[in-house]
């Protein structure tokens, strides 16, 4: 047994317990029995030194682990019943306060097992450093504080794209705070300074260029929150100020913003449909001529019905159709306007196609069929010969409840239309609010979006690197049915991670959403989970007594997993330093932050 009270983190150290004998101790987890007047709870990093014998070259291994159970009993008793007269005095027993260490490391790489009776030190320092693996992160960012009160991180090559990508949040909605910390982790990414040892800076996360660089696109997808992202929050106080100070971040709002959302549904020049900000947001528009050119009618037919193989194909024909119209070929085009021309009909909004179809769907009533029900259909024009009239009508009934879920969304009757509309490699960071549109138009901006994006990555390469936070990912990537919005995030989870595209996306429940998705998120977070939640598969990588820990969590507080680390961390992340409604936004704090951020960066 080796007896030695010093770790590679502190000079001297007092054990709290030993390994337990009394249960099997192996190299993958073991028990510790707490020493009277000691304590250990769940979350502690511990680590034991076990001498090695017979072994050539290794004298001792040193077993690194966190605490996913504790446990207390009396010992010396045979009857539930006993425990009464135990209390009473009567009878004699022992209290053994046991703790269970999942262990994240060996140090050698020896798979034996611990001894029993070996002491157990609580781990801090470089030895809490080597347990959780940060010492061989060589980029690594804060994601909150751990409950010894020392800093979390995550290793950001696991975000990057070089060894992984994307994030999966997931929890109760209004009391798992996903929202909040998706915006904390793209906060740290983007403002980490990185780690002080003594008096030497170390750099940590982004190298100084690539963080300049990076650009960001927040979909806000309820209330108005996120329009707040570049105030400071007055609620914060010197404590949570010291916390910023530990994780080595500022504590300033975010820098560097552009505002986006929908438009007045009946406004003559393009307003933001916000109500509690108007300055700074500019509405998105998008002309037919875009619409057409970006091929992106079939954003509008999203409800995941898209498999009927004729709607689908009549989807991608009057795409090709509509992408003609736009171009160089059609000599009907006015280069200079927003709107498509047809056969000397213009085209500025959806209703207009809607119009220019029926007439082609049911042509003009000719003399025999006067005062007969219906109109002969036409035989050909913007549908196929193959397509019968009930595709097309059932075609016309969806596109017009895409009309009025669009309305000022997609029109043609606007100058400069070029300032309306986003670019995402503008701004650090382009948050675009859809809360005040109805779910076909919300599913519409976020597929073209999301579109856009790609392509242009396609051809400028890994770098800079975009990062996508999007909520209620359930809703466009259910794991039921298909549409072209889940193809969009299926290719950023399958090969985002090579065009530099990184997906932050939250969801309620996990097991609601495409498995591809989800299973390719290298970092997963959760929050609050229902009970029924988190016992589905996709929380696998919790044992049991965080599943049922997740179920009982506060707001602010999360479970981290991450592939350096093989068990879950239970973290907090402070108060967010920016304002999340405008009566949080501390306007005399307002010239603080731009002076830190001139100072910083």
């Amino acid at each position: 047994m080796i007896d030695t009270a010093k770790g590679d983190g502190m000079a001297e150290a007092a054990p709290i317990g030993f390994v337990l004998g009394t249960k099997p101790a192996s190299s993958l987890e073991f028990y510790v029995l707490v020493d009277q007047h000691n304590y250990l709870e769940m979350d502690d990093v511990v680590f034991v030194r076990s001498a090695v014998e017979g072994y050539a070259g290794v004298e001792a291994v040193t077993f690194y682990g966190t605490v996913i159970e504790v446990q207390q009993y009396h010992e010396g008793i045979t009857f539930d019943s006993d425990t009464t007269i135990v209390r009473q005095g009567i009878l004699p027993a022992g209290v053994a306060y046991v703790g269970k260490v999942q262990v994240t490391k060996l140090e050698p790489e020896v798979f034996v097992a611990p001894h029993p009776a070996d002491f157990v030190y609580r781990a801090t320092g470089a030895d809490l450093d080597k347990a959780l693996s940060f010492d061989v992160m060589k980029q690594r960012v804060p994601v909150g504080i751990m409950r010894n009160k020392e800093p979390f991180y995550v290793n950001f090559e696991f975000l990057n794209g070089a060894k992984g990508a994307h994030v999966s949040i997931s929890g109760v909605s209004g009391v798992a705070t996903k929202t909040s910390f998706a915006l904390f982790l793209l906060y740290s990414m983007l403002h980490f300074e990185g780690t002080k040892q003594g008096d030497q800076q170390m750099q940590d996360g982004m190298p100084s260029a690539d963080k300049a660089a990076a650009r960001s696109i927040v979909f806000n997808v309820k209330g108005e929150d996120m329009l707040f992202l570049d105030k400071p929050n007055k609620g914060l106080t010197d404590d949570h100020r010291a916390v910023y100070a530990k994780m080595g971040l500022p504590t300033m709002p975010f820098t560097d913003l552009r505002f986006f959302t929908s438009p007045k549904a009946d406004s003559e020049v393009p307003s933001p449909s916000t109500e509690q900000r108007q300055e700074g947001v500019t509405p998105y528009v998008w002309t037919m001529r875009q619409f057409a050119q970006d091929r992106l009618l079939p954003f509008l037919f999203a409800e995941g019905d898209q498999e009927t193989t004729n709607l689908y194909g009549l989807i991608q024909h009057l795409t090709n159709r509509l992408d003609y119209l736009a171009s160089d070929r059609n000599m009907e085009n006015d280069t200079h306007s927003g709107a498509l021309v047809y056969q000397g009909q213009t085209i500025g909004d959806l209703h207009d196609l809607i119009t220019i179809l029926e007439t082609d769907i049911m042509g003009p009533a000719d003399s025999e069929d006067e005062g007969k029900k219906g109109k002969r259909p036409s035989s050909g024009g913007w549908f196929t010969s193959f397509d019968n009239q009930g595709t097309q009508l059932a075609f016309l009934r969806r596109l017009r409840v895409a009309a009025d879920a669009m309305k000022g969304v997609i029109r043609s009757d606007v100058d400069h239309p070029d300032k309306y509309r986003f670019e995402f490699n503008q701004h650090r960071v382009t948050v675009v609010d859809i809360s005040k549109l109805k779910p076909v138009a919300q599913k519409f901006i976020v597929g073209s979006t999301l579109k856009m994006l790609m392509t242009q990555k396609e051809a400028q390469g890994r770098k800079p690197y975009v990062f996508v936070v999007l909520d209620e990912l359930n809703k466009y990537a259910p794991r039921e049915g298909h549409s072209p919005i889940q193809d969009i995030l299926l290719d950023i989870a399958e090969r985002g991670r090579s065009l530099g595209v990184i997906l932050i996306g939250a969801q309620q429940s996990a097991s609601r959403v495409e498995k591809r998705i989800t299973g390719n998120a290298s970092i997963r977070v959760n929050g609050r989970l229902d009970f029924a939640e988190s016992q589905s598969p996709e929380y696998d990588y919790l044992p049991e007594s965080f599943r049922l820990r997740s179920t009982i969590i506060k707001p602010g507080t999360m479970i981290v997993h991450q592939p350096d680390i093989p068990a879950p961390v239970l973290i907090n992340f402070p108060l967010p330093a920016w304002a999340t409604r405008g009566e949080e936004v501390d306007d005399q704090d307002l010239d603080r932050a731009a002076r830190e951020f001139a100072e910083k960066f």
